[in-house]
């Protein structure tokens, strides 16, 4: 258990902040006190407006709990956490080189920290959740692309320029798929949920069925294959094995006692996870994987504002 996990954190706000919808809620030791009001961002197409909204959310939340203490947000996109600064943020426009911990001080009074959205997930897993008896842990969130975050040594590794964690990004095949910035063979450009979709679309089509891409979402196969859909079947196999081989890669590098991974396409359950650890286990040394554990997120949707409550919470006690 890591030795954070045993102290008593003051309540914070955290919020994740996804490229559709906002959420926040009240949090102590990793328990939601209090949810506030989901924010759908395509109706506020202006970041100040945006930022207003968020702003009377937790106005909201703070005045049922006059008791929080900071406030913490996750972010998807280049993120300086130690600066409080986004960079870019993934699938909002208007919001770049924006000084956001600075406005919400200002705006709240609260001390606040914002960080990137899989590092408050990886976080809140490793104080709360499925990596919480780890040191070395690797969490990976499987949707739209693929994200990822390490905790090493029991510390958030960031690195040099504050940019760690893109395995969606990590080349499966360097003559494969093209991808951005010149990368061929991303693991993003095969798994996330488009792509799969597109490939079961694909793969039901050569063999005679006309079966729509948007019906192929991952809980859809997922039913499908556990019904004994053999295209289904093949597919989980085939995107387990692809997660697989990027994930070795970190395993020998970096010799993880937990990998956690969650998001939409992680709803697959043993359809992915066996093909995962399987490949693990077919392509590295004993030392490396029989003590590994590639487990599935356990706190939902929760584990971006626990995770980025909890080091908002703990700054202030720094």
């Amino acid at each position: 258990m890591s030795p954070a996990f045993m102290q008593t954190t003051r309540p914070a706000i955290g919020i994740d902040f996804g490229g559709t919808t906002i959420k926040s809620a009240v949090i102590q030791d990793g328990r939601v006190l209090a949810h506030g009001a989901v924010i759908d961002t395509q109706l506020f197409p202006q970041a100040d407006a945006l930022l207003a909204e968020i702003l009377r959310v937790l106005a909201i939340l703070r005045a049922a709990h006059p008791e929080v203490v900071a406030v913490g947000v996750g972010l998807p996109g280049l993120v300086d956490s130690v600066n409080g600064i986004v960079h870019t943020l993934t699938n909002v426009p208007g919001w770049s080189e924006v000084p956001l911990r600075a406005l919400l001080v200002e705006r709240t009074g609260l001390p606040a920290i914002i960080e990137n959205d899989a590092r408050a997930m990886a976080y809140g897993e490793w104080k709360y959740g499925a990596a919480r008896d780890g040191r070395h842990v690797l969490c990976i969130t499987l949707g739209t692309g693929v994200g990822g975050a390490f905790i090493l040594d029991g510390r958030i590794h960031r690195g040099a320029q504050l940019a760690a964690g893109e395995i969606g990004h990590a080349s499966i095949d360097y003559r494969g798929l093209p991808g951005p910035y010149g990368n061929s063979g991303g693991l993003e450009e095969y798994v996330g949920n488009h792509q799969i979709a597109a490939r079961a679309a694909e793969l039901y089509r050569a063999a005679g069925r006309e079966v729509p891409a948007e019906h192929c979402t991952p809980l859809a196969l997922a039913e499908s294959a556990r019904r004994g859909d053999a295209i289904a079947l093949g597919l989980w196999d085939a995107v387990g094995v692809e997660i697989g081989a990027a994930l070795v890669n970190v395993v020998w590098l970096l010799n993880p006692d937990a990998i956690v991974i969650g998001g939409g396409v992680a709803q697959a359950g043993d359809l992915l996870f066996t093909p995962i650890r399987r490949t693990i286990r077919e392509r590295t040394q004993a030392i490396y994987h029989d003590n590994l554990r590639v487990v599935p997120a356990a706190l939902g949707n929760a584990a971006g504002m626990i995770g980025a409550a909890t080091l908002a919470a703990e700054a202030t006690e720094a």
